[in-house]
């Protein structure tokens, strides 16, 4: 139920004109052993003006069936693109609640990231697919 494709958006409460639904975020994941652990990778999109700049990250952490949730942490960049005016890739971690939403019948992942790049909480959102 956990493991597989989720796609959704990282959202930030500050203001970005390039970005206002979020920065878009690819999320794969499977079990890595029977006692929760998890390994995937995880895309994200940052727009600026109109170019769009890529990153992709391997990701460890681990899923309590028991509460539904997910720990997720990026460990590690794949590849990235060079971010514009002294922009970097930040590295996050965090906790999301695996819910179903019932008026799509779909299962989603809802919780808040904080990263290396400041104190802010980021809610992130994906959908399984």
């Amino acid at each position: 139920m956990y493991h597989g494709t989720w796609k959704g958006y990282l959202m930030s409460s500050s203001l970005d004109a390039d970005n206002k639904k979020g920065l878009p975020v690819t999320l794969y994941i499977v079990d890595d052993n029977d006692a929760g652990m998890l390994i995937g990778e995880m895309s994200i999109q940052y727009r600026y003006q109109t170019d769009i700049y890529r990153a992709k990250y391997k990701v460890g952490g681990y899923i309590d069936y028991d509460e539904n949730t997910i720990y997720i942490e990026q460990e590690k960049l794949i590849y990235y693109d060079l971010l514009p005016k002294g922009l970097q890739w930040c590295f996050g971690s965090g906790t999301y609640k695996v819910r179903r939403d019932p008026y799509k019948k779909k299962m989603y992942l809802d919780g808040s990231m904080v990263t290396n790049c400041g104190n802010e909480k980021l809610r992130m959102v994906l959908f399984k697919k």
